[in-house]
């Protein structure tokens, strides 16, 4: 399995949320994980080394959830970004569909459904990279 390069950004401005998603997802998948409670210094790091998903909470200071999934899609849009949020609303559902979001988890996390979602971005990442290199193949 290509975990190693498979990385995973998890952001929510309460730390142990943060912390305890990224060590969960870690352990479950063999995923890198990396927490970050402040949304500007995840979008920085963001902007070094990019990253194959990112879970975000939406209401956090400084930047919201919508605002960086929309920044991350500027920078490299095909990463893959999954909305975590306490609150349920059209306007949420709306947003993350508008923003390409691959899906919407409501605190608390169901963390069962929230690997299996990974585990299925994992995948499409596999499958796209693979094409990638059918395509790289067969011009060369």
């Amino acid at each position: 399995m290509d975990c190693e390069q498979y990385r995973i950004m998890v952001v929510d401005d309460e730390p142990a949320i943060a912390e305890g998603i990224a060590t969960t997802l870690a352990v479950l998948t063999g995923y890198a994980c990396d927490a970050f409670s402040n949304p500007l210094v995840a979008l920085e790091s963001f902007k070094k080394r990019p990253y194959n998903l990112v879970l975000t909470d939406l209401t956090m200071p400084g930047l919201g959830g919508f605002d960086l999934v929309a920044q991350i899609n500027e920078i490299h849009s095909s990463t893959d970004a999954i909305i975590i949020t306490a609150h349920k609303s059209p306007y949420i559902v709306h947003n993350s569909h508008l923003l390409g979001a691959v899906d919407i988890f409501y605190k608390p996390l169901n963390i069962e459904e929230l690997e299996n979602r990974v585990q299925y971005c994992h995948q499409k990442f596999l499958t796209w990279k693979n094409r990638f290199r059918e395509v790289t193949f067969v011009n060369h």
